[in-house]
């Protein structure tokens, strides 16, 4: 039993049990391969990669066992932006990603099926449509054909478009400052460049939010890890994924503090740099539901921030005058080139029914509440999760309770500086979102240009921040609730705020009766650890259940991929490239395939017409409909997802939804519209037209037919 003890001590033997632990880990992992996954999750395939990645999980854990836990995290917290430069090397390396594109798989040619169009782990979210049926595709596009990363390209929408500004893409120009996460693609390539792309926003969100934490905490370390977790793992941040505004508004701050608090001008000069990418990128996020709402909670910070930094010595002078004006001429004179370059998109947009018209008033939020619900989101399908989810953020609580401290500790203004201007922001935010502002004050606020929805992400980011900031200001001589009244409150608050999430929840028989009892006992300890968080053992107790909920709410939402091989192997897709070499100019059109050929092909390098419009081709319209068109204007003005159908019948367009237009083409429309290529699902000359098409391919349920106009018969 001595040996045994000796051991097992965590000061001995530490290289042999670290071998020992690999060895297991990769034996464990085989057994998950062909014991688990391979037998009741997709048994299609093995994967040697997943058996890495399982293996490195396995390890992970191991290891807390054979190190000694202070030791281990210490360095793991010092070494945090190495560690961080090696996983994005080590994901662009075996080309992973988090994108659900390999929802292509069955789509369409199903028979052919590859391993590489499968998830290495996790699921592949087929609602998340915004990113692997538009976006991603769109980004794609940029890196395949012989002029790549144009800021104008005409495959989009099959005719010139701005592929910058709303499409998101990368391109060649300066402007790529401000997207720094997409530089990848233009020196990579498409595979590896959407391995930097999805990652990289992961690990900034990780840091960034920690490095806030950290700003918040005065430097408590588990706190703020606490922190990182609830704000990177939460439902809303997973499923909408990684928000660029959350990131870019945190590492401005961030990058303002250190500015500030530096001596060394080489630093200041860095933090310069870095605010002229950081500011311009969340300018370019042209996203104003988030950038307006989201600006208030940073305005909070940022006043807490420069009383903080001036009360503590900090005393502006030339050097800081000169940097900052360079910093904004900079930001200035990348402004203005992208109004030069897109001033007719921008233009175009704010003209549109939507969003530009959007005037909104607030009001009407049900998802206050929802984070006891989007718990089982990654686990249990849900109709819509991302429009369902929020923060974890134990709203109303973090805006009760700070206004209950700076109460009972109104003598010590010390906190009143955080927690008064982020009680205020965050009323600000809550009568917006539960009910509303007259029309003039939304104008005048520019809430109009959010939605009550969208705004409750902003409101639930900053009741962390305040929570965080409670858990780190809280000390056990600190005035509280009284020891019965923080046993008995936590009772009250868990069946208030359950309450109000089954009466607010908008989805029949999901919140049922078993998983309410489960977010009754999670949430239940955590709030009740939360009213007594100055007591050191109960608070560090609170914090990693509440690392726990965060990380089973949101770690498993996203899926594991490797290569864009489901874009760019499947059976047409060699069709696609024949004829593109070719034929680079040739016009193509998907007819009843839906968005997701549609934007396939564009992905492809091909000028597709009836690919999603992220803003309106009027020219198509005019072409199409003649005097009609004006009238008919609010079904094509607008960010519409386009589905034509060929028919004999006149063309008219219908709108089954907001966003989504179908266009009923007459065939012989389409040499008006000079169509050279038709992507079908059955045979077009079974259909009785008086026109010939040439059949050019036929494969798995998929043609390719080529219109034969009456000169080229």
């Amino acid at each position: 039993m001595e040996k045994i003890k000796n051991f097992l001590n965590k000061e001995n033997y530490t290289k042999v049990k670290l071998a020992i632990v690999v060895i297991l880990a990769i034996v464990a992992s085989v057994i998950f391969e062909y014991g688990f996954y391979t037998k009741y999750i997709d048994n299609s395939y093995d994967s040697k990669t997943r058996m890495l990645l399982v293996a490195m999980i396995f390890a992970f854990a191991g290891v807390h066992f054979v190190l000694k836990l202070n030791e281990m995290y210490e360095w793991i917290y010092k070494q945090r932006y190495k560690l961080a430069a090696g996983f994005l090397v080590f994901v662009m390396l075996f080309k992973l990603s988090g994108s659900s594109i390999v929802n292509f798989n069955d789509q369409f040619q199903i028979n052919s099926d590859d391993n590489r169009f499968h998830p290495l782990l996790g699921f592949a979210r087929m609602v998340r449509t915004d990113e692997w049926a538009t976006s991603t595709l769109y980004i794609l596009s940029q890196g395949v054909g012989a002029d790549q990363f144009q800021y104008f390209d005409d495959e989009l929408r099959g005719t010139k478009t701005d592929m910058f500004t709303l499409v998101n893409s990368p391109v060649k120009d300066i402007l790529m400052i401000g997207k720094p996460f997409q530089i990848m693609f233009l020196l990579l390539g498409n595979d590896r460049g959407l391995s930097f792309y999805w990652y990289i926003r992961l690990v900034a969100m990780l840091l960034g939010s920690f490095e806030m934490c950290m700003l918040l905490t005065n430097g408590k370390k588990r706190i703020s890890l606490c922190g990182m977790l609830m704000i990177t793992f939460s439902s809303a941040t997973q499923w909408w994924y990684c928000m660029d505004t959350l990131i870019w508004g945190q590492i401005i701050l961030l990058l303002l503090n250190k500015f500030m608090q530096t001596n060394k001008k080489s630093t200041k000069i860095l933090c310069g740099l870095g605010e002229i990418v950081a500011i311009t990128s969340y300018i370019f996020i042209l996203y104003p539901a988030w950038q307006v709402s989201f600006a208030y909670v940073f305005l909070a910070i940022f006043i807490w921030m420069m009383i903080r930094n001036f009360k503590n010595g900090y005393k502006i002078n030339w050097f800081d005058c000169a940097t900052i004006v360079v910093t904004l001429l900079c930001v200035g004179g990348l402004l203005m080139r992208w109004f030069s370059l897109s001033g007719d998109t921008i233009a175009a947009i704010m003209n549109t029914d939507y969003p530009g018209e959007r005037r909104e008033i607030g009001g009407g939020a049900t998802i206050l509440y929802a984070y006891f619900y989007n718990l089982f989101f990654a686990y249990k399908y849900c109709p819509n999760p991302c429009e369902a989810s929020s923060m974890l953020s134990f709203y109303p609580l973090p805006i009760l309770l700070s206004v209950v401290y700076i109460i009972f500790n109104r003598k010590d203004k010390k906190h009143w500086k955080f927690l008064f201007p982020s009680v205020i922001v965050s009323l600000f935010l809550t009568v917006w979102c539960k009910w509303g502002f007259p029309e003039i004050l939304a104008k005048c606020s520019l809430m109009s240009m959010t939605t009550a929805p969208r705004a409750t992400i902003a409101l639930g980011t900053i009741q962390i921040y305040m929570l965080i900031y409670l858990f780190g200001a809280m000390q056990k001589e600190t005035k509280w609730f009284p020891r019965i009244a923080s046993y008995i409150l936590p009772i009250f608050a868990t069946a208030y705020m359950m309450y109000q999430a089954v009466v607010t929840c908008n989805l029949p028989g999901y919140f049922g009766f078993v998983k309410i009892l489960i977010s009754i006992c999670l949430f239940g300890i955590a709030i009740f650890g939360i009213f007594n968080m100055n007591n050191e053992k109960i608070k560090h107790a609170t914090l990693y259940v509440i690392m726990f909920i965060a990380l089973v709410t949101g770690i498993a939402v996203n899926p594991v991929i490797r290569t864009t091989d489901v874009i760019y192997k499947k059976p047409i897709c060699s069709k696609f490239a024949e004829i593109r070499s070719q034929e680079p100019d040739a016009l193509w059109l998907g007819d009843d395939t839906g968005i997701y050929l549609n934007n396939y092909m564009v992905a492809n390098g091909l000028r597709t017409i009836d690919s999603t419009n992220v803003y309106p081709n009027l020219e198509l319209f005019e072409l199409l409909l003649g005097e009609n068109a004006e009238p008919q204007k609010k079904f094509y003005n607008r960010y519409e997802h386009m589905n034509i159908n060929i028919t004999d019948e006149q063309t008219h367009i219908e709108l089954p939804a907001a966003d989504n237009m179908l266009i009923w083409l007459n065939y012989h429309d389409l040499e008006k519209l000079e169509i050279d290529y038709i992507v079908v699902k059955n045979d077009m000359n079974e259909r009785g037209y008086d026109m010939n098409f040439e059949k050019i391919y036929e494969e798995d349920g998929l043609y390719i037919f080529k219109p034969m106009y009456e000169e080229e018969q």
